[in-house]
């Protein structure tokens, strides 16, 4: 299969869980990019974040919770007992801005000030990064040179979907090192049915998808040897907040099926096996295969193939067009 590596099926693959921890507001796009408002909000991180923790305890489940610089700022407490829980702190930026719309020296100095923020607060070298709304694509792709310079062994921001507000769609979508960075990046993610690429990794989709359908994209990359880079948000299992000053594409990312969350996660930490992403950069733990440049044999096996990538137009109401 041009050399690609497949896991036995009796060899159990291991998935990543990860976490961008967040207050709700922050993750409103009409609100993150005015951080001047955010103390006119209520703050619902600790109460959200701790009920997470809860769930996951439950199922002795570990993960990696990409923090909020701000976040950390304001409840460092908060981020103590994530990492006193065992579970690994990565950064989520400082201020939740799109890495694409940065420049080089501007996102530099935004990820030294997470660090600042965050550093002290844990025992352990912070490895990983994800960007606020999947925000490094083909057009920054220079954000990972500035991570690899600060010491950063992976990031985690390239989604090979597109919607309204993210994406990036000729990206590879299995774990691969960058050649141009040194760094490893877990794409969030994508099955692919009928020459599409379907977002499974979670958020919106995790919420307003049936659950038999995550669990088959998730089989799927297990069977190719693959792990699933799964992701969430504390205030997706908030089911008692709602604020109505928001667009319709925002109350569709916020409030869809916020109830149906727990339950989907108590299913899928029962079928599937997770670990922070820190556990899959272990030689060990990953197929020899995604050890090894493999960006330019993604992109290019798609195109022989001739498989198509998912563009949606803006004015689609459902979870592939809106999702976060």
């Amino acid at each position: 299969c041009g050399g690609r590596f497949r896991v036995p099926r009796t060899m159990t693959v291991l998935n990543a869980f990860s976490v961008d921890l967040e207050d709700w507001y922050q993750a409103i796009t009409s609100l993150s990019a005015r951080p001047e408002e955010w103390p006119r909000h209520e703050s619902r991180v600790v109460g959200n974040t701790h009920h997470l923790l809860e769930l996951l305890e439950e199922h002795n489940v570990r993960a990696t919770f990409f923090v909020l610089g701000r976040v950390a700022d304001e409840h460092p407490d908060l981020i103590r007992a994530v990492h006193a829980a065992g579970h690994e702190i990565g950064v989520h930026g400082y201020w939740h801005r799109m890495v694409h719309r940065m420049t080089p020296a501007s996102f530099s100095e935004e990820i030294d000030r997470a660090l600042g923020a965050i550093q002290p607060l844990v025992d352990q070298p912070i490895l990983g990064h994800r960007a606020p709304y999947f925000s490094i694509n083909r057009s920054s792709l220079w954000a990972l040179d500035v991570l690899a310079e600060k010491g950063f062994r992976y990031d985690s921001s390239f989604f090979p979907t597109r919607n309204t507000l993210y994406g990036f769609p000729d990206a590879p979508r299995f774990p691969h090192h960058r050649p141009e960075s040194r760094l490893m990046e877990f794409p969030l993610s994508t099955a692919r049915w009928m020459g599409v690429n379907v977002p499974i990794a979670g958020g919106l989709y995790l919420r307003a998808f049936p659950y038999p359908l995550i669990r088959a994209g998730i089989h799927q990359l297990n069977r190719q040897g693959h792990p699933a880079v799964i992701y969430m948000h504390p205030w997706e299992l908030d089911t008692e907040h709602r604020y109505s000053r928001v667009t319709p594409r925002e109350f569709i990312v916020q409030y869809t099926r916020r109830g149906s969350l727990a339950e989907k996660l108590r299913r899928l930490f029962r079928d599937f096996s997770f670990a922070p992403l820190r556990d899959l950069l272990e030689p060990d733990s990953l197929p020899a295969a995604l050890t090894t440049p493999a960006a330019s044999e993604d992109v290019a096996e798609a195109a022989a193939q001739g498989e198509r990538k998912v563009e949606f137009n803006a004015g689609t109401p459902s979870p592939l067009a809106v999702g976060l």
